[in-house]
């Protein structure tokens, strides 16, 4: 299974070491990977240290980034009509729908979509 995972996963396991969910576990069983997106929100703020920029491109090299294209250009467009999803997120979300993917987060935003493409993942 195809999983995009959301920054606010990314920066809690960061963070504390561990998260609500497993990233280890699910790397390990699933093929991971992050929207272009979330690696700017990773390494936009501006009181960023180079210690937490360095965790934060070291985690960024095991994992996939998934460029914006097209696809999920025109798929960001039409989820973006259709929900109350901002920008940001819905370029994930259209990210996840582009590439058959759920979305692991606990974003309330992505909980309360109704857009019956965005897949989010549900742990066991």
């Amino acid at each position: 299974m195809r999983l995009l995972l959301d920054t606010n996963v990314i920066i809690d396991f960061l963070k504390q070491g561990s998260s609500v969910v497993d990233l280890p576990l699910l790397f390990s069983q699933h093929e991971c990977f992050v929207s272009v997106i979330v690696k700017l929100e990773l390494l936009k703020h501006p009181d960023i240290t180079p210690d937490e920029e360095h965790t934060i491109n070291e985690f960024l090299r095991l994992v996939p980034v998934a460029p914006i294209n097209a696809a999920i250009e025109n798929e960001t467009i039409a989820l973006s009509r259709l929900s109350k999803l901002k920008l940001p997120d819905a370029i994930i979300g259209a990210t996840a729908i582009v590439y058959d993917a759920e979305i692991v987060t606990h974003d309330p935003h992505f909980l309360k979509c109704s857009y019956e493409r965005v897949r989010i993942w549900n742990r066991p």
